[in-house]
This record gives C-alpha cells, structure tokens and sequence, in this order.
C-alpha cells in the first residue's frame, strides 16, 4: 500500500486541481456570456433588446440558473441538518435568498395569484381580502424576520461558516456572485440609461452573470 504521507499529496493536488477547474469554469462561462451578448448588441441592437427585456430569453435564463443553485444547496441544507442535526445558518441564508432573487426575476406571487401580492402597496390596499393581506404580511415580513432572528441567534456559526466558504474556491466565486447582484440592483436605475444600449442590457448582463456563478459554486461545492 502506498503510505499516508504518499497519499495525501496526491488528494491535495487533486483538490487543487478540481478548485482551479471550478474558478476556471465560472470565468470562461461568464466571459462567453459578456462576448455573446456584447456581439449581439453590436450586429443587432434590437434583438439584443428583445433578448434582454424584462421575461425575456436572458433572463429566464438566470432563473433556471438560480433555481439549479437554489436546488443544489438546499439538498445540502436538508441533508446536513438530518446529518448533524442542525441547521447551516449560511446554508439557510444562501438558499432563501436565491429564493427571494427567483420570486423577484419572475414575479412568482403575480403568476400564482394573478396580482403582486409581496408589496407594500398591496399590504396597504384598502380593498384587498384580509388573508391575501396576512399573507403578503408574513411574506414581507415573516419570514425575513424568522431567518434574520436564527442568523442572529447563530451568528457564530454563520460566521466562521462564511470564512471557511471563501477560503474555497466554490465560496469564492459564491461571494464575488453575491457582490456582482448586489452591485447590479444597487445601481439599477444608472445601468438603465448607459446610451448606446438596449435599456436592460447591461442590468440583465451582469445579473446573467451572478447566475452563473450561483450554478457553478453550488455544483462545485465539495459534498460527501
């Protein structure tokens, strides 16, 4: 038998490896996305704006990429818990907030209900059945208050989880998504009024992105 000492080089070259692929992966794929849709808005601005309208192909897109990541981690998250018996309060915050970004992307409460119910607006109409308004009171602020309650009561373990997932190649490139989609809805309003581009090209661009790399590191998260 090859001795210990043999081995675990070899598994740590082998990690490195599958971690460079994984980094590697995200970058080419988000590189092709940017190249595609840039040479797209250059031969055919139109069609690049049809592409990129809100419900439009790009867009559907980074749902079905968000719904994949959403997926992927919330095995973990099930599987984890049945495993320790606790809940990954960074496990529980990843997945409800691709949940929340799919909800927003597709207006999920208009297609089910046939009207956006998770808003401010409906929660103070006047008009509106009082249980759509109980749901739509939990929906705002239920369950953000729930998760936020258990991250606070864990902190700890939320936080030294978040230090060990950016110290690996798939929390990397969770974390650099994460800014990308924060930075996108932050400056929302500026990125709709760049001249020489369709109004939501580079909005659904850089979102497109972040999908990608929500996909890539759920699938390329090390599991058991």
């Amino acid at each position: 038998m090859r001795p210990e000492s043999d081995r675990r080089p070899l598994a740590d070259g082998f990690v490195a490896a599958r971690s460079i692929r994984c980094e590697t992966v995200f970058a080419a794929l988000a590189l092709i996305a940017v190249a595609v849709l840039s040479a797209v808005a250059i031969v055919d601005p139109p069609l690049a704006a049809r592409l990129t309208v809100e419900n439009g192909v790009v867009e559907w897109l980074q749902v079905l990429l968000e719904a994949g990541a959403a997926l992927l981690f919330g095995r973990d998250l099930v599987r984890n818990a049945r495993a320790t018996g606790r809940v990954s309060p960074l496990e529980l915050v990843v997945v409800a907030s691709l949940v929340c970004v799919i909800m927003g992307e597709v207006d999920l409460d208009r297609l089910l209900f046939g009207t956006k119910i998770v808003s401010t607006r409906f929660l103070l109409h006047g008009k509106a059945a009082l249980h759509w308004r109980l749901l739509a009171l939990s929906l705002l602020s239920g369950v953000p208050l729930a998760i936020s309650v258990f991250v606070l009561v864990r902190f700890r373990a939320f936080w030294r989880e978040g230090w060990a997932a950016v110290a690996l190649p798939w929390g990397r490139i969770l974390a650099v998504s994460v800014a990308i989609a924060a930075a996108t809805e932050l400056f929302e309003k500026p990125l709709g009024h760049v001249p020489g581009v369709p109004k939501f090209f580079l909005e659904e661009l850089f979102e497109l992105v972040a999908a990608i790399g929500f996909f890539v590191a759920a699938a390329a998260r090390p599991r058991v």
